[in-house]
């Protein structure tokens, strides 16, 4: 009899944690290999708002409210299962429509993951600028990887040739428990 309950309540252990796993949600997290030429970038806006999280990072040199270079991490919880073209396609046309100098070219256009490059004027309600988007699929949703440059002539030069790939490496770490994710600050970022 001994036996049988054991084996029985063994069983309904397993059961009971496939149960909680299944349903657990895993933690997020954002890899990064940030350029050679500058290595140390601070987080200045962590926030969470219903499914969604925003990681605002800049080079450890420049100030919260007077940066040039910009790296924005944004996980979007209820857009499991979206396209990422279209995403990025709607993400690319909200911009649009607040400046109409904005001028895109579409890199990568899979369902999967996506990326896009732009740029536009100075306009009253914007800086000059240009951008390297990539929207990816992730475990819980979906995730917008943005590097901003506010000098559109240096990152014609110089920046997008060492942030695209840096942009399109990006990788999406996730794990079901809080301890085995990576931690380094420097090159991950938590999106959970």
């Amino acid at each position: 009899m001994f036996k049988i309950s054991c084996r029985l309540l063994a069983v309904i252990a397993l059961i009971v944690i496939n149960f909680f796993a299944q349903s657990a949600n895993a933690y997020q997290t954002a890899l990064i290999t940030y350029p050679d030429y500058n290595k140390n970038w601070k987080q200045i806006y962590f926030g969470k708002q219903d499914q969604e999280v925003i990681s605002q990072w800049i080079p450890s040199y420049e100030y919260i409210n007077n940066w040039s270079e910009s790296v924005v991490f944004h996980s979007y919880n209820w857009a499991k299962g979206n396209n990422c073209y279209k995403f990025m396609a709607n993400l690319l046309a909200s911009m649009a429509s607040r400046n109409k100098t904005m001028r895109s070219q579409i890199i990568k256009d899979r369902p999967e993951d996506s990326v896009a490059m732009w740029c536009a004027e100075k306009t009253s309600s914007m800086p000059a600028q240009c951008e390297i988007l990539r929207v990816t699929s992730a475990y819980e949703g979906i995730v917008s990887i943005h590097y901003i440059n506010k000098n559109p002539k240096a990152f014609m030069q110089y920046q997008k040739d060492t942030w695209l790939p840096i942009i399109r490496n990006v990788r999406i770490y996730y794990s079901y428990f809080r301890w085995d994710r990576v931690t380094g600050k420097e090159t991950s970022v938590q999106l959970q």
